[in-house]
Formats: structure tokens, sequence, C-alpha cells
């Protein structure tokens, strides 16, 4: 009869296997949200590759860089991306000698994780050059 009546050590019993529950659910949570963060900078990756092949299969970027056309670079890139991804594009000579004066990006970068990748771009004209594209990319929280 007396463990009928104290009902306060089940309660109390209760509320440790559920304080249990909770601890071990968001501990599984914390490993799903790292993958998904290794995950998200692969698909950033792959993002950055494709925009520049696709800007590059036509002819338009090393057209837009041997007229210095900044401007219409920038505009084809957002274009081509979603707008909660943050990018930052510089164009390099083979000496590595930055070619844009003006910056080609979407602001300043608001994530702690920038993935960055360089493309190697050769124009087609007759004063043969080859510029190396790096496009630095991050996802604004």
């Amino acid at each position: 009869m007396s463990l009928l009546r104290n009902r306060r050590g089940q309660i109390h019993t209760i509320e440790a296997v559920f304080a249990a529950f909770l601890l071990l659910s968001s501990l599984s949570l914390i490993q799903v949200t790292q993958n998904s963060l290794e995950e998200s900078a692969g698909n950033l990756a792959t993002t950055a590759y494709n925009l520049l092949i696709s800007l590059d299969s036509d002819g338009y970027l090393a057209n837009a860089v041997e007229n210095q056309n900044w401007t219409g670079l920038k505009s084809a890139v957002q274009s081509l991306l979603a707008p909660t991804v943050w990018f930052n594009l510089t164009v390099f000579d083979e000496n590595m000698t930055a070619l844009n004066d003006v910056p080609i990006c979407s602001g300043s970068a608001v994530a702690d994780e920038v993935v960055v990748v360089n493309y190697v771009c050769a124009s087609a004209a007759r004063n043969y050059a080859v510029y190396i594209i790096r496009l630095q990319l991050s996802v604004v929280n």
C-alpha cells in the first residue's frame, strides 16, 4: 500500500527515463547535422564547377574576360545561382595576377564555410590566353 501512496518516486523515475531519451535523441541529431554540412560543401563545389563549365561551354567566359565585361559576368553568375548562395569570382592571368579591378561578388561573406574552386579557361581568339577563374561559394544562413 505504501508504494501506491508514494507517487513522487514513480514520477521521478518516469522523468529520468524521458530525460535520458531526450539526451540520446539530441546526440544523434548532432551527427546528422555535421554530415549534412559536409554534403552541402560537396554540393557547393559541384555547383561551382557546373556553373563555370556552363558559362565556358559557348565561349562566354573567355569572351567576358577578354572584353573585361565584369558586370555582365556578375549578372551571368547571379542568374545561375540561387539567391541564398553567396559568391565571389576573381579572374587571374597565367602569372596569377588578378585581372578584374572591380569585385565580382554578391556582397560580403556571411557564413563560416566557403568552398573555393579554381577553373582554367582558355580564349579561342587570335591572341591565345589562359585564365584561371577562382569562384568562391557559400550558403547564406
